[in-house]
């Protein structure tokens, strides 16, 4: 056999083999929940610049045993109408970074405990912002029902602790503190469905 005839052979095989390593493979992976709601306030020396967002995006790695949580930065809309609508994207840097990622341990016996009562239980929790990962323990409120886990946190973080930087416009208004509130956000296990 030539090379060239080996060669094809090789090329046919692998053509025909790729789309079943993709297609296992994106069946491995737990599908994300959306539609779920965070707020974000940015600090200011004597008040608050709150946003909120419908579109952070949830779904249970079962690998790392975390609750990943996906926000689309561009998606944050201002609570006031005095609030400059860019100032979250801006001070996110969401051009350069445009998700805010949020992993929180979730093991698998939580999910599957059926508790009816909410359970609030301190778990480390890592912050992706502005390219830079952190973790902090923060305490999260998890609530089980059926297939689905219902969970809520709030915490505040320093963007001097992400080495991340405030825009020059925003400097003068703003403190570099950032509290984020995650309320009832909920992932579905679409698997036990």
């Amino acid at each position: 056999m030539t090379i060239k005839l080996r060669f094809s052979y090789l090329l046919v095989l692998l053509v025909l083999l790729l789309p079943g390593f993709a297609a296992s493979a994106q069946q491995e992976r737990a599908p994300y929940t959306g539609s779920n709601r965070i707020f974000i306030a940015l600090e200011g020396p004597t008040s608050r610049y709150e946003f909120s967002s419908n579109q952070m995006l949830v779904r249970h790695n079962k690998a790392t045993q975390k609750l990943e949580c996906i926000l689309p930065v561009a998606t944050l809309l201002p609570l006031n109408d005095s609030i400059p609508p860019a100032m979250a994207f801006e001070v996110l840097f969401g051009a350069k970074y445009p998700q805010l990622y949020i992993n929180i341990d979730a093991p698998v016996q939580k999910i599957s405990a059926g508790n009816l009562t909410p359970e609030t239980i301190r778990r480390t929790t890592s912050i992706g912002l502005q390219g830079v990962n952190n973790e902090t323990v923060v305490p999260v409120a998890f609530t089980s029902e059926n297939n689905s886990l219902y969970f809520s946190t709030s915490f505040d973080l320093m963007l001097d602790n992400f080495q991340a930087s405030l825009p020059i416009e925003y400097a003068p208004l703003l403190t570099g503190r950032i509290l984020i509130s995650i309320d009832n956000a909920r992932w579905i296990n679409l698997e036990m469905r």
